[in-house]
């Protein structure tokens, strides 16, 4: 007679995938194994969403000002002006190489660039407002993440700053727009500079000319002297842009001092921490599972092995067990040796 031995079945078998046609099966032992080892994973969720609530409230709340600007009327009619004067496929060429939008991209590069950067940390000390930052490359990161620059189709640029002070964030939003304006100026000076001296030196080139008018045809003196004309005017009015100072932006909403902070989304990073903390909890059930039946097969590996021997063509399993031993105290003494004794 062959005795068989009982296994310990588990969903998470070393042995390997379980045979087909039992795919309901192995999904009700998973199941079963989540109802196991359901107040881990509900513990785990639990204090995994206390802990991200708390965190969020002991944080120092924000506060978040914006501003709002436009480029100079000025230019954009100017702009329309000129590609209505050009038709239709000129209007198109116009449109796509100097309209609003573009204009707000250029604002966003000057706003974003590190000059403009450099100037605010310095202005409001960012290094020393700024915990934990020692140099001025974080210090930039910083800046950065607390700072949204958003443009729209129509050449609208948003600026919004986020600071622990509501005071230093509208001065900040603030000082952005005075460092995009000083920038400004500086590019358009240096561009109505190089202007004038590209004009200043042509004009020079047409006084040699017409300093030897005898010497040349009579058509090509009259081209020169309008020439001649032509450039002083331009050069009039390359110097005249040359000395504007007047602001190169208009402001549509200045920064105010926000009252309300900004909202810390508790609720939603507590629950999405439940979340990610149950997934984790159902893997760390479904670990400990198949730990436990690799360590109940290793068990079954050890243990002594049965004595085998052969009869009649066929195994049986012999278990040896000790007879056990009678007591020495009750051991009974022979007939002969009790009589011996009472003689």
């Amino acid at each position: 007679m062959v005795q068989q031995q009982e296994r310990h079945s588990s969903p998470l078998s070393p042995q390997g995938p379980a045979p087909a046609g039992a795919d309901e099966i192995d999904l009700f032992d998973y199941l079963l194994v989540i109802w196991r080892h359901r107040r881990m994973i509900v513990v785990l969720s639990m204090v995994a969403m206390a802990a991200t609530v708390a965190s969020m409230l002991t944080k120092p709340r924000r506060y978040q000002a914006n501003a709002t600007i436009v480029p100079p009327m000025q230019l954009l009619q100017k702009q329309s002006t000129v590609a209505g004067a050009l038709g239709g496929l000129g209007s198109s060429m116009f449109r796509n190489i100097l309209d609003g939008g573009n204009i707000a991209s250029i604002y966003v590069d000057i706003l974003t660039s590190r000059a403009v950067t450099d100037a605010l940390i310095e202005k409001f000390d960012l290094m020393e407002a700024y915990e934990g930052v020692d140099n001025r490359t974080r210090a930039r990161s910083r800046l950065a993440k607390s700072t949204t620059i958003k443009t729209s189709d129509e050449g609208v640029v948003r600026i919004a700053v986020t600071d622990f002070d509501p005071n230093r964030a509208a001065a900040m939003a603030d000082a952005y727009i005075a460092e995009l304006d000083r920038q400004n100026k500086r590019l358009s000076a240096g561009e109505a500079t190089s202007k004038r001296v590209f004009l200043e030196g042509r004009l020079k080139e047409v006084e040699t000319k017409l300093s030897r008018i005898d010497s040349i045809p009579a058509h090509e003196a009259l081209v020169q002297e309008k020439l001649y004309e032509l450039l002083v005017h331009e050069c009039e009015l390359a110097k005249i842009e040359e000395a504007k100072s007047m602001p190169t932006l208009q402001v549509l909403d200045a920064a105010i001092v926000p009252e309300l902070p900004v909202g810390r989304g508790t609720v939603k990073k507590g629950v999405l921490a439940g979340i990610v903390a149950f997934i984790f909890g159902i893997f760390v059930a479904f670990a400990r599972e198949y730990a436990a039946a690799v360590k109940i097969r290793s068990r079954e590996q050890t243990l002594p092995r049965t004595a085998e021997r052969h009869v009649g063509g066929g195994y049986a399993i012999c278990l040896e067990q000790e007879t056990p031993k009678s007591s020495p105290s009750r051991e009974r003494k022979p007939p002969a040796e009790v009589g011996s004794g009472a003689r």
